[in-house]
């Protein structure tokens, strides 16, 4: 009796009855709050966001192939003396007589390309089509974290929720037993009813501390995705009922915003624009190139022009430089025709990824409209099954029904009341998956 007031006293002064039990540390959280601080913390769109920078400097680099290529260059070495076999290799040679041993140069070149099939504009667009498709990527991340993060944050909710209503009947079972403990001291019930009545408390106990630690799993998930401590308790702000205004659309709308917004969608677009670059680039290679060059050297000696000269000389060259690579015409051959399967894989691939979104889309809202209905008939089972027990357990205290009973009647109001809550749970989260899969989460 003892343990049992010291029970009771403690569900009082912890204000589990109107509250989560929850420290007094705990910090309120919002679902929305949590999306924002994950856009923050999460290492996962941090390393996303670093590859989307990657992609805007390649950009830049693709763009400053405008610019002239300059490059300068020098060397200096020695002469060794020059053997003449006049009499043939076997026979012992003459030597050129060389007044000064020593031979170095330096100068600087420049190219300015004037044209090459429009490659340099075919590689910027395919760097910039490429900046856009790591973009999408990071979206679809930004969209998996944030399904994450609603997951857990439910998990969550469940967890706490579903503590809740097991501390509740903790404490319906304890005043039951009570009563029973009553009727068995004054030889109304047998001890059989005693003992049932103690283990169906001990099974809720243990049920407790099982919720209690899937509330510390889903809070350390949570955390970790949004950037707190493992162990900082969190307080969930939100309802666990959806806004029907915000979620009723129908199923058309749904595929509707998901081939317009879907990242999956984009990523595919890209995929094929990029394959009909690379064509692009094999076909521009093809073509002839042209550019503006240009030559200033400083050498020593002069032997470049007749008559030559032991003197250190300068030399300057400007002009068109033209060139056709020939080979192209039978190397690339084949580099083209895989090049034309590529964009027509791409091509059914990114057919694929709609067909697959259209698949997610009608699951997801079809899923959805069923948690509504479950929700419907939960709270139906509520109602029905609070009458049935207060019938029962008028029954039983009149003797007019066994305790199994009545434990059944608990059982089931309690059963009713965790499937209302579940339900509630699932139909936010599979409208969350819906917003995932258009891209708006």
């Amino acid at each position: 009796m003892k343990s049992k007031i010291f029970f009771f006293f403690f569900l009082v002064l912890s204000g589990v009855l109107n509250a989560q039990d929850l420290p007094q540390d705990s910090i309120s959280l919002g679902i929305q709050e949590a999306w924002e601080r994950a856009n923050t913390y999460s290492k996962e769109l941090r390393l996303k966001h670093y590859d989307t920078k990657i992609g805007k400097e390649e950009v830049k680099d693709s763009k400053q192939q405008w610019l002239p290529h300059v490059a300068v260059d020098g060397s200096y070495g020695k002469l060794a003396n020059v053997p003449v076999f006049n009499d043939g290799i076997l026979e012992e040679p003459e030597y050129i007589p060389i007044e000064d041993h020593s031979i170095y140069d330096a100068g600087i070149e420049a190219y300015l390309n004037l044209y090459s099939g429009h490659k340099t504009k075919i590689k910027i667009k395919e760097a910039e089509t490429r900046e856009t498709l790591l973009q999408y990527l990071e979206e679809e991340s930004v969209s998996d974290i944030h399904y994450r993060v609603a997951s857990e944050y439910l998990d969550m909710q469940r967890a706490l929720e579903l503590k809740k209503l097991i501390i509740q009947n903790i404490y319906r079972n304890n005043k039951r037993l009570d009563q029973i403990n009553q009727l068995y001291e004054n030889g109304v019930v047998l001890k059989s009813d005693l003992l049932r009545a103690k283990l169906q408390l001990s099974r809720q106990e243990t049920n407790l501390l099982k919720m209690k630690n899937n509330v510390e799993l889903a809070t350390q998930q949570l955390n970790i995705l949004i950037g707190y401590d493992d162990e900082q308790p969190l307080k969930p702000t939100d309802s666990i009922d959806i806004d029907l205004a915000k979620a009723e659309k129908a199923y058309l709308e749904y595929i509707e915003e998901t081939i317009q917004t879907s990242p999956r969608e984009k990523i595919a677009q890209s995929h094929v624009s990029i394959s009909e670059f690379r064509l692009q680039e094999l076909k521009a290679d093809k073509l002839p190139r042209f550019g503006l060059f240009g030559e200033y050297t400083y050498s020593y000696p002069q032997i470049r022009l007749y008559p030559y000269s032991t003197a250190p000389y300068l030399m300057g060259m400007a002009g068109l430089r033209f060139s056709y690579d020939l080979s192209v015409l039978y190397h690339d051959k084949h580099k083209e025709e895989a090049a034309e399967i590529a964009i027509e894989q791409s091509k059914l691939a990114k057919e694929h990824t709609e067909d697959r979104l259209r698949t997610q889309v009608k699951a997801a809202y079809k899923h959805f409209h069923e948690d509504l209905e479950e929700v419907k008939v939960a709270d139906m089972n509520i109602v029905q099954a609070e009458e049935n027990y207060r019938i029962v357990n008028q029954m039983y205290f009149n003797q007019l029904a066994l305790l199994t009973d009545l434990l059944d009647a608990d059982t089931q109001l309690l059963q009713a009341k965790f499937d209302l809550i579940n339900s509630k749970i699932s139909a936010r989260l599979h409208y969350y998956q819906l917003l995932k899969i258009t891209g708006q989460l």
